[in-house]
Order: C-alpha cells, then structure tokens, then sequence
C-alpha cells in the first residue's frame, strides 16, 4: 500500500491522493504508514482514506465489542434505540460501518494526523448514508457507486486485481475469486 502511494506521488507529485487502504485488511496499519511518509500532505488534506472494507470481516482492530465502544464514544444515541438488523450492520458490523469510520478517525488523530481525510465506499445507498449522518461519521467524501440508481443490475460494476506479475493476489475478504480463475 505505502509503496503504491509512493509511486503515485512520484508519478503526480502535485495531486491530491486518496490511497485504498483495505487491499491487506490493515486499514490502520497501512493508512499510518501513508502518513508518516507524506506528514505535509496529511496536513494540507490532500491524503485521503478510502475504506471499502470487505463485508465479511471487521475492521483492523475492530470486532463487535469494540464497535460499540467506538459508538458508545462518538454516538452513543444512535445504537440506544431500536434497529433493524440491517441498521445495526451498519453501525457495529463487518465492512464500513459506522464504527469503522470512527476508529479510523480515532487513530489519524491520535497519531496527529487530524488533516488526513477519510472517504467511505462499499455499499453507501441512501439508508446507509442516513445511518451514517445520524451517528455523524466523520466521512469526507461518500462513494455511492453502484447505489445510484438502487437497481444494481442498471449500473452495477467492479473490477478486482486478481493477480500481480503472474501471482494471484486478491483484496483480503474477496479469495473466491481466486477460486474462479483457476476454473
């Protein structure tokens, strides 16, 4: 991840970059890395944070007892009353969800990154972003992609890496494709 970001910037070194921290489910780890290679663009808030965190797994640091308590922190309203199983997901689940963004937020500051932006994806329709504003998730940008319209198969689209020179290489949380292509 640090070694991509690094490229880019050699690449473009005047452009904004917004680095997909997720690829190795080290969301945190590798987001601090970024930082601590490029503090001035931290600063300027021109380093963003894409999470689009796998749907099947938490983020770094994260599992449901520490969700709430990043809410509890943060939100503490929005998990007190009644939710949908959905909703909750959202909240305190696996993948992007409300928590998530919170922590990560939590940890660009405490490693005095509070200029580092973040961008939430993944499954951002209209119900997750008002999930999302509700609790005040400290989002930057919000990738709506497939969502807009809600009728996937009118606009749904991805791409996925699923190797590097030769080796197969997926995104943490997306190995069945690896599956597929040896078919």
């Amino acid at each position: 991840t640090l070694g991509a970001a690094e490229m880019f910037v050699e690449t473009f070194p005047d452009e904004p970059l917004t680095v997909l921290v997720d690829y190795f489910g080290a969301e945190i780890t590798d987001a601090l890395a970024v930082c601590r290679r490029f503090p001035d663009m931290a600063a300027a808030g021109r380093l963003s944070f894409r999470l689009d965190t796998h749907g099947g797994r938490f983020l770094e640091t994260l599992d449901p007892a520490a969700s709430y308590a990043v809410l509890e922190r943060h939100a503490p309203e929005a998990i007190r009353r009644y939710r949908s199983e959905e909703e909750l997901r959202w909240l305190v689940g696996t993948g992007v969800s409300a928590a998530a963004v919170w922590r990560m937020r939590e940890a660009l500051d405490e490693a005095g990154f509070g200029g580092a932006r973040i961008v939430g994806s993944s499954g951002f329709s209209v119900a997750k972003c008002r999930i999302m504003a509700e609790c005040l998730a400290p989002l930057d940008v919000v990738g709506t992609g497939s969502y807009l319209p809600e009728v996937w198969s009118e606009t749904y689209a991805t791409a996925d890496i699923v190797a590097y020179d030769g080796v197969p290489r997926v995104k943490v949380g997306r190995e069945f494709l690896l599956k597929r292509e040896a078919r």
